[in-house]
């Protein structure tokens, strides 16, 4: 049973991996906030992907037989990795950018680009166990 559970986080955790690749490319697309915050958030979103370890946290909180929901997308934007990257883009803007507007704009990016971003990424994985 022990095995069965390390390979299924495993493959979970190689599901978000690709997800948050795939986020870093296509989920600014679904960016609707005010054009000053854009590129603000495509610099958090590419820290997020340059991180080894978000991914594998991020695997902790997605029940991937449902989708990706509000609360959800709150406690991803809730981790210390993102809060962190939140507070360095809004010190960078000499605090001309609000907290709230960037959390709020990545929990719809985040939740926007898991309904069409997941499938791609089991698709993905799929490839690589074959």
């Amino acid at each position: 049973m022990g095995i069965l559970t390390s390979l299924g986080s495993i493959i979970v955790g190689k599901i978000i991996f690709y997800f948050i690749v795939d986020l870093v490319d296509r989920g600014i697309k679904y960016f609707s906030g005010k054009t000053n915050y854009k590129p603000a958030v495509k610099e958090i979103l590419d820290s997020l992907s340059a991180s080894k370890t978000f991914a594998k946290d991020v695997s902790k909180f997605i029940d991937m037989n449902k989708d990706l929901d509000r609360g959800t997308a709150d406690r991803i934007v809730k981790m210390p990795i993102v809060q962190t990257q939140i507070l360095k883009v809004i010190e960078k803007s000499n605090d001309t950018l609000d907290k709230t507007e960037l959390e709020n704009e990545l929990k719809t990016i985040f939740i926007k680009a898991w309904s069409d971003l997941s499938t791609k990424a089991i698709e993905k994985v799929k490839k690589d166990i074959k």
